[in-house]
């Protein structure tokens, strides 16, 4: 093209003829040199852009394999789209994913609305990331059509309630980590690796990214100084399972010990601010989850009003 190569490489849909192949690389090459006469925009797609995601970003994720696995399984829905168009494609795709039937027609597995978001989620952030290298000229991911889940789990258990799991609990260590979920707010992964010092537990990196210590409450501080947790999280996921159906709780989740340490503090009185502290969240968003728990405070704030002093 005036006396200058230009090459490109991109992904053939999966399934097409060779007829189809054929009139596809045309198009492309059309394309192509509509771009290097200036005639048409250079299109930046979407699969460079979770390529240059992965490649810059991916070592620092913890959860690289699962992402890779998820865009390898979905790159022929997104891999050639424009990284500027994408209302419509967000819908089609999102439409496919929750389709019982594949391109050709086979039947397969739909996705979960929660599913497609995370899906959908990966993509935004690759764009996203694309536009702040300066490899697009503008961000669209505002127009995506992401389906929104209402995955709140409000699962709250009283101290009676986790004693009696505790108690059915024939593993010691288990049995520890149990107090310390509900007397911290910490994530399982947190009491594993917290590190116990004059100051309370320690975590030197944490989900949001933040450093933080946690009081250790008189009730376990016995367990702070005498256990060590060495058990593998898997073995300890087991031992849950067993204590939690032997003491007549079969639905209740380790996690929900967390909420239950919010719910146990608001309902003692302690704003939603120091909660979302104790709890280690970045942005009062994520406490507003229990805001609905405030509610005999807020009676007693608006029994105030009018009342003189």
């Amino acid at each position: 093209m005036e006396s200058k190569r230009v090459r490109k490489t991109k992904l053939l849909p999966a399934g097409i003829s060779a007829a189809e192949a054929d009139k596809l690389g045309r198009e492309w090459d059309a394309e192509v040199y509509a771009v290097e006469t200036g005639v048409r925009r250079q299109i930046v797609t979407i699969g460079e852009c979770v390529r240059l995601h992965i490649e810059d970003e991916g070592s620092n994720w913890k959860d690289l394999e699962t992402r890779c696995r998820v865009m390898d399984k979905y790159a022929p829905e997104y891999e050639n789209q424009d990284a500027l168009q994408l209302y419509e494609w967000s819908v089609k795709i999102t439409g496919y994913m929750r389709s019982r039937v594949d391109r050709d027609g086979r039947p397969k597995k739909p996705m979960s609305d929660k599913t497609i978001s995370n899906t959908l989620g990966y993509i935004r952030a690759a764009i996203k990331y694309a536009y702040t290298k300066g490899k697009l000229e503008h961000d669209e991911t505002g127009k995506m059509a992401i389906p929104r889940v209402a995955n709140e789990r409000h699962v709250y258990k009283v101290r009676r309630e986790m004693l009696e799991i505790a108690k059915a609990c024939k593993h010691r260590e288990t049995r520890a980590a149990i107090r310390v979920a509900f007397y911290s707010g910490m994530r399982l992964s947190e009491i594993l690796r917290a590190r116990v010092t004059r100051d309370g537990f320690s975590l030197a990196t944490t989900k949001n990214g933040r450093p933080r210590i946690v009081p250790i409450h008189p009730r376990i501080a016995v367990i702070a100084r005498r256990v060590r947790f060495t058990i593998q999280p898997h073995k300890l996921k087991d031992e849950w399972n067993k204590a939690r159906k032997s003491a007549g709780y079969p639905d209740v989740r380790f996690h929900d010990l967390r909420h239950s340490a919010a719910s146990e503090m608001i309902n003692a009185g302690i704003d939603l601010y120091t909660v979302g502290g104790v709890l280690g969240h970045k942005t009062p968003a994520s406490t507003k989850r229990y805001a609905h728990l405030v509610t005999e405070s807020l009676a007693g704030a608006v029994a105030k009003i009018g009342t003189r002093k």
